[in-house]
């Protein structure tokens, strides 16, 4: 099945699970005729902070298990590739569970192209229990669909731990830049730096899709599940690389988005390693400026940069993590 294929089939899926979740109040099996309100405002919010990114991670769960049945020489029946569709699903739920926190935490106005749900004025700090409702729902899937599954507790055990380990990462971000305060830049070091990326984003967004379709494929070894795991962590943090330089130097035409990390302050990639290699009077002016939404602000930050040769380190370190990504899979 094409790329282009799979992800429509993956879209369609994600309107059986919206049915499942929010049924109307004519149902008089459960109590939805008592939650028609909640029901609907449910509705509104799944719909509106799901099914509209890049469902990357959900695709990703989806495409794992479909190569793993091909190395096996089976071919997937229609049921299973439903089933790891809605699998895939709950990544993304879980995924929009932590951008509406995310996005309060930060004071964010938008995300992907629309406003931030807690903006919109009928929501507000609504938001804080409507995060909480998605959260639970996702719980509520996996057992709508995969309780009668032998693997059902290792993937409920699996969202719990990389659930909790995302919440240390978005502390340990968040602390090196709390909002409405300068950029505690005593915190801005390399080995915080590796530490947030791998308990923020790559956990949940490149290990736990994986580990999900491995469980349902029936691999469920512990040093199967470590050797992935650690491929993967490498691979989570080469993406956040990259995504921090093209922030800073990437063609806003190309990437599809201007970027905005110096001006919000943000602990990433190029302004650790300009830390690491700068002299009292560069540190100086970058911590005048950094953090401060000025367009002249923003251009002596990547001034320095270019003249620290932050360029020239990005090369040598995606070059680095991509030769120990291909060493670690050959081996």
């Amino acid at each position: 099945m094409s790329t282009e294929t799979e992800s429509i089939e993956f879209d369609k899926t994600f309107a059986k699970i919206l049915s499942a979740l929010t049924p109307t109040s004519s149902d008089t099996t459960g109590a939805a005729h008592e939650l028609t309100e909640p029901i609907e405002w449910l509705k509104q919010c799944l719909v509106y902070n799901v099914p509209h990114g890049k469902r990357n991670r959900g695709l990703a769960c989806v495409q794992t298990y479909r190569i793993i049945a091909k190395q096996r020489g089976v071919e997937p029946s229609d049921g299973d590739m439903e089933l790891v569709r809605i699998l895939g699903w709950t990544v993304e739920i879980l995924q929009a569970f932590f951008l509406i926190v995310d996005d309060m935490m930060d004071q964010s106005v938008t995300r992907r192209g629309q406003s931030c749900w807690y903006k919109l004025p009928y929501v507000g700090l609504m938001s804080c229990n409507d995060s909480i409702m998605v959260n639970e729902h996702m719980y509520h899937v996996l057992r709508l669909y995969f309780s009668d599954k032998p693997y059902y507790q290792k993937i409920v055990d699996l969202y719990h731990e990389i659930a909790r380990c995302t919440g240390f990462g978005q502390c340990m971000d968040t602390a090196s830049n709390p909002p409405d305060k300068r950029p505690q830049f005593e915190l801005f070091s390399q080995r915080r730096y590796d530490t947030t990326v791998k308990y923020k984003t790559s956990l949940y967004s490149f290990v736990l899709p994986v580990r999900l379709a491995m469980y349902m494929s029936g691999i469920d070894l512990e040093s199967e599940h470590k050797y992935a795991e650690d491929i993967l962590l490498k691979i989570g943090h080469l993406f956040q690389v990259q995504d921090d330089y093209l922030d800073c130097f990437g063609d806003p035409d190309v990437i599809g988005k201007i970027g905005t990390d110096i001006e919000e302050g943000k602990c990433c990639w190029p302004i650790v390693q300009a830390f690491r290699v700068c002299d009292r009077d560069q540190r100086a002016t970058l911590e005048a400026n950094y953090g401060l939404k000025d367009g002249d602000s923003v251009a002596k930050v990547k001034d320095i940069y270019r003249g620290l040769g932050v360029k020239e380190m990005f090369a040598d370190e995606e070059e680095r993590y991509y030769k120990e990504i291909c060493v670690a899979i050959e081996g």
